[in-house]
């Protein structure tokens, strides 16, 4: 009898440790680059710059059905680096990225959350602006970029690989945008 309850003694005090332990920490970032890219384009490509509540690693998103207006952090998932310092990495591997190229492109980071419109519904939200200069020519030209990919699961790892998405997305029509504008052309 003795035996039996120092047992389920030690059952419960592993359940309890068990229970009372953290998850562990995941962190994400967004993959390593596909197709390596054919650059059309003579750009410089400047570090992204966020706003202060997007600076930072936190993976953060919206329970839209609730309150859209609410962002919350995940508790133990991370992303790699600042989401601006990570697109920047992304468009340079995408984009070429050379100094003194034809072509200057700034951009600001205005959104970067995972939107939940349903407990098991997601979506990823990025939105852009960027402000292309041509050196020489002295011209400028500016473009919002907003762009959405659905999260094939409600949770951070489907929000970090719809995230992958969209920054080659992002890519893509950065690269269509300059192509289209004739400024930035490789010699």
């Amino acid at each position: 009898m003795k035996s039996a309850i120092v047992l389920m003694f030690s059952v419960l005090i592993a359940a309890g440790c068990a229970t009372t332990r953290e998850a562990a920490q995941q962190t994400y970032d967004f993959g390593p680059v596909g197709e390596p890219p054919q650059v059309t384009n003579s750009v410089q490509i400047v570090e992204m710059r966020a706003p202060e509540w997007l600076d930072g690693s936190q993976m953060l998103y919206r329970l839209a059905y609730v309150d859209p207006r609410a962002l919350t952090p995940y508790s133990t998932s991370r992303w790699a680096g600042t989401p601006a310092s990570m697109l920047t990495l992304r468009l340079r591997q995408q984009l070429g990225s050379v100094p003194g190229a034809k072509c200057i492109l700034t951009s600001n980071l205005a959104e970067f959350s995972q939107a939940f419109d349903a407990a098991d519904a997601s979506r990823a939200v990025l939105q852009v602006h960027a402000v292309l200069a041509a050196g020489a020519a002295g011209q400028r030209m500016q473009k919002d970029f907003r762009l959405e990919a659905k999260a094939a699961t409600a949770d951070a790892a489907g929000g970090a690989a719809a995230f992958a998405t969209l920054a080659t997305d992002l890519a893509k029509a950065l690269d269509e945008w300059m192509t289209g504008s004739g400024l930035c052309a490789q010699s």
